[in-house]
């Protein structure tokens, strides 16, 4: 039994983004360990993270250099964490997300993306800020109704990084997605 067992997506977010959440096809997915992804890449990434933490709780974002993870670039997406208001933003995103997604978002404040006329990013913020207090690796895998391009079925890791204290800055995320 995991520690995740009776979450889903939906689950962690507001009755609200829970209903956004179940309109677009993203209900489904679920907080997964870490070690039940079946992505090769991302337990590879995993790896990279706790080898970059160099014995801390948190690895460094300044010591993040995504030249040393080339293998894994199209994979990709970094996202910036801003405090005092909690705020995210896509700095990043590799081509398989954009593909999967079909939408570039780099660039773009997370909780102002819309989707079909849906707060999408809100309810991503909510997400995010549910993955932030974690403070730890988290994985995420299963169907996602947002996919296009007969992709159905998806795999993630998020990856947070401090700033070199205990506030996390960026939060490096990865996804294989499945057709």
């Amino acid at each position: 039994m995991g520690v995740y067992d009776d979450l889903t997506f939906a689950s962690i977010l507001s009755p609200e983004m829970a209903d956004v959440a179940q309109k677009i096809g993203s209900d489904k997915l679920r907080p997964v360990d870490v070690s039940m992804l079946k992505s090769k890449k991302l337990l590879a990434l995993n790896a990279f993270w706790n080898k970059a933490r160099n014995g801390m709780p948190l690895p460094c974002a300044a010591s993040f250099d995504p030249i040393s993870i080339p293998e894994h670039l199209s994979q990709v997406f970094l996202i910036q964490v801003d405090h005092d208001p909690i705020r995210f933003s896509f700095r990043v995103v590799g081509e398989d997300p954009k593909e999967a997604f079909g939408t570039n978002v780099a660039g773009q404040e997370v909780s102002s993306i819309e989707l079909h006329d849906l707060p999408v990013g809100k309810m991503l913020h909510e997400g995010y800020a549910w993955i932030l207090a974690q403070r730890k690796p988290v994985a995420m895998a299963g169907p996602n109704g947002a996919l296009v391009d007969g992709y159905t079925n998806q795999e993630m890791i998020y990856l947070p990084f401090s700033d070199g204290s205990a506030c996390i800055t960026r939060i490096l995320g990865a996804a294989v997605y499945y057709r």
